[in-house]
């Protein structure tokens, strides 16, 4: 039976929530929130974590390295800047994390913030601000969700108020040219706290995991977990309810051809990892994705 397969196993909106890297990244960072916020009001101590973890050219002089990453998980007292950051992190991740699996997101989360860091300070070493948050990393989230996801209609929210649908690629493509004129016009003049560099950065390394890594199939991600997959609405268990129904399906030639190939592609993924697939299996997948149960 399919369902017996590892990767069928517990796919649902419950399992989400609960093994989730992208839980587990938005709680941390809430719960970081929060200490600094404790911090402040109890102990009148408001730069004890930025002091710590906050990126800076003069903390990589005193050897803070770890602030390379560290400051990804920090916020401004600005509610707003974590909640942006939040939404786009569970929305993008919530998209992404069946492709790819928690260990696999949990690196591009990482290695996006670690390369956001790199850019700002290649052109801020010697400011005296300190870089937070977790945009950095959110941005090549979204790197990775427009280049996978060209094509598909997504509705944004502008100021939280005004809705706008939008292909991802062209939400790609505007982010981009917006900041880097950002960089060039606010960033490098010293008229904003918004360090756009590091989106930048970000946005980079979102586009390199994906043209390099992932859609390259490079067996490095194959060894480091067997990502989960979204699977088709006629190959997930239907939920027992307490009453039962009898109901036949009538199935045509083309749509049983159809599925004894996604099979074939499923016991691949089985075998040797979802990024083992050919540019033909990944079409089989998702046509096979359409099919109305």
């Amino acid at each position: 039976m399919i369902y017996d397969r590892p990767y069928m196993k517990s796919f649902s909106k419950q399992s989400f929530r609960e093994n989730s890297i992208v839980i587990k990244l938005i709680a941390i960072n809430l719960g970081i929130f929060v200490l600094q916020r404790l911090f402040e009001v109890l102990f009148n101590q408001n730069n004890f974590f930025a002091d710590l973890f906050a990126l800076s050219g003069m903390h990589i002089i005193q050897g803070k390295l770890w602030t390379l990453l560290s400051y990804s998980f920090l916020h401004s007292s600005d509610f707003l800047h974590i909640l942006g950051n939040m939404i786009g992190l569970y929305f993008i991740g919530k998209a992404i994390e069946p492709l790819l699996g928690s260990k696999q997101l949990l690196l591009l989360y990482l290695a996006s913030a670690f390369t956001g860091a790199l850019f700002y300070l290649s052109l801020n070493y010697s400011a005296g601000g300190l870089l937070v948050g977790a945009s950095a990393a959110v941005s090549g989230m979204l790197a990775f969700y427009c280049l996978e996801k060209p094509n598909d209609r997504i509705t944004l929210l502008i100021f939280f108020i005004l809705p706008i649908s939008i292909q991802p690629k062209w939400l790609l493509k505007i982010y981009a040219i917006v900041s880097l004129f950002l960089l060039l016009t606010a960033e490098l003049t010293n008229t904003t706290n918004i360090a756009h560099s590091a989106h930048l950065g970000g946005l980079l390394f979102g586009l390199i995991y994906f043209r390099f890594f992932y859609a390259s199939g490079n067996p490095f991600l194959s060894q480091l977990n067997e990502p989960t997959i979204e699977l088709p609405k006629w190959f997930q268990r239907q939920q027992k309810s307490k009453r039962s129904f009898s109901y036949s399906v009538q199935k045509t030639t083309k749509e049983s051809a159809l599925k004894a190939e996604m099979n074939k592609v499923l016991d691949k993924i089985n075998a040797q990892g979802f990024e083992s697939l050919t540019k033909e299996e990944r079409e089989i997948l998702n046509k096979a994705s359409k099919i109305k149960p």
